[in-house]
């Protein structure tokens, strides 16, 4: 049946697709996106791009839209998570190392880093940071929060949460806290299958949900759903499409009136299972206002037109929802267009330096740096790291040793590592980043493998995991250190400490 436009705009401004920043300056992509935003839209989730690039763009979309645009983008760690030029702050977990929440200085420290991002972000033209991640990282085998987290403690994640919700917020912007009811007791990758969580619902309450709850006290504007099941709460639908889980649990029960979000809908854990279209009706059914991420926003929207006498007043619910919310936008005027510039970009970057240097820990032994080292770099990604981390301890002695290995040379390298480590102090750097799709958190059976026998063969060791700490956890070594990220500033920071103890 064919619909008005006025019902079109209605379903539109629920459906929020992807943006591809890297393609705004390609005019048939533009004048594709552009179509969109003149038929209603809701938004759009931005990924990637360069700033100017970026910040036109959106400026020209926000200006032919009838209706303010969410642009939404995954900042977990600052604009320059997703957009170069931006800063790039440490991951969660750094952060929750870093800072002391009983201690006056680390929590200007933290405030002053979530105000360059909030600043940043508006500046660019974004106005929902889908942050902060209040998961719970209770699971070590976790494969994709892990260090997205800020701790494993419930009362810690609920601190930081709290301190990022009200500093994004402050100016206008919108906060999302994900992924409800919490996605950090699982071992599976919801962008692959649908994890399960099989907690009793009084241990959820304690746990997983405190942080939610919390920050529903708080104010957070919008919640997003994650692609996990909890047989508590219902043992049959994933959370973004059950109707138990939004209206019944988090509506009702926790009393969250605001905006709820789906997980992107483009996800295995939800593809596995349904086609995009009847997923995304289920969702609307279940109480959800804006469908995050579909692959073709097109289809969706005819199929949910094709449904109106069913979705018609849930629509009229979430638009009510949506324009409240909007609503917040005008306090972002012209006039603060230029607060991400108000900072010095060394000041910026002393921010995120000074709190990538003190999130790093030594969690076993008294690491120092010996003559005749062997540096070995295990880069589980492939992404020629460790650069920073060789430079700083070549300042010390140009002599070391220097062995990279990948998934490409993992086999004909492996027999040089061993017999050039044989009782020689042996200093190795694990690169393992907590990525989408990726399906683990630590490093490949193969690299494991080559680590355990090269540290055998040392004389004496010291590991550093930039990535999850909780890598260190398998393994036997002299000293172990925990970085938390793999940026310049981690790898430079535990290369001066190492050198700082130099013999």
């Amino acid at each position: 049946m064919v619909r008005g436009k006025s019902i079109r705009r209605k379903v539109s401004q629920l459906i929020v697709p992807r943006l591809e920043g890297r393609r705004l300056t390609d005019s048939t992509y533009f004048e594709k996106i552009k179509r969109l935003v003149e038929q209603g839209i809701g938004g759009f989730i931005l990924f990637g791009g360069k700033y100017k690039d970026v910040k036109k763009a959106l400026k020209e979309l926000q200006r032919i839209s009838k209706t303010p645009l969410f642009i939404a983008s995954d900042l977990e760690q600052g604009l320059g998570q997703q957009i170069e030029g931006g800063t790039l702050f440490p991951s969660a977990l750094a952060i929750g190392s870093a800072i002391d929440t009983e201690n006056k200085d680390d929590i200007k420290l933290l405030r002053e880093a979530i105000q360059i991002m909030s600043q940043e972000a508006i500046e660019v033209g974004i106005n929902v940071i889908l942050a902060p991640v209040l998961d719970i990282n209770t699971n070590p085998e976790n494969p994709i929060i892990c260090t997205r987290a800020f701790s494993d403690n419930p009362g810690k994640v609920t601190w930081f949460g709290r301190e990022f919700i009200k500093g994004i917020q402050f100016l206008g912007l919108i906060a999302c806290a994900k992924h409800f009811p919490g996605h950090g007791d699982t071992e599976r990758d919801s962008h692959l299958e649908i994890p399960v969580i099989k907690k009793p619902i009084d241990t959820l309450r304690r746990i997983e949900l405190r942080p939610f709850a919390d920050a529903i006290k708080a104010g957070v504007q919008m919640i997003m759903a994650g692609h996990l099941r909890v047989d508590a709460i219902d043992p049959d639908s994933p959370a973004s499409l059950s109707y138990k889980v939004i209206n019944g649990f988090l509506r009702k029960d926790l009393g969250f009136k605001r905006i709820v979000i789906t997980d992107a809908m483009n996800m295995g854990g939800i593809k596995e299972r349904y086609n995009e279209d009847e997923a995304c009706f289920l969702a609307l059914k279940a109480g959800v206002d804006i469908i995050l991420h579909p692959e073709n926003p097109e289809s969706v929207i005819e199929s949910l037109l094709s449904k109106w006498e069913e979705i018609e007043l849930l629509v009229e619910g979430s638009l009510k929802r949506i324009s409240k919310a909007k609503e917040r936008f005008s306090i972002m005027k012209e006039g603060m267009e230029g607060l991400g510039s108000t900072i010095d970009i060394k000041a910026k970057n002393k921010v995120a330096e000074t709190l990538s240097k003190k999130a790093i820990k030594v969690i076993k032994g008294i690491p120092e740096f010996l003559e005749r080292s062997i540096l070995l770099i295990l880069d589980d990604d492939n992404s020629g790291a460790g650069n920073a981390f060789t430079d700083t301890l070549k300042t010390k002695s140009s002599s070391i040793e220097v062995i990279y290995i990948d998934s490409d040379n993992l086999s004909s390298e492996r027999l040089r590592v061993l017999k050039n480590v044989n009782s020689k102090p042996l200093i190795v750097g694990i690169f393992s980043k907590v990525s989408a799709w990726k399906g683990r958190s630590g490093v490949n059976q193969g690299v494991y493998q080559l680590l355990k026998d090269a540290l055998r063969e040392s004389y004496t060791s010291t590991v550093i995991s930039f990535g999850s700490p909780y890598i260190l956890d398998k393994i036997e070594a002299d000293n172990l250190i925990a970085a938390y990220w793999g940026s310049d500033y981690a790898q430079r920071g535990v290369g001066t400490l190492l050198c700082e103890k130099a013999t």
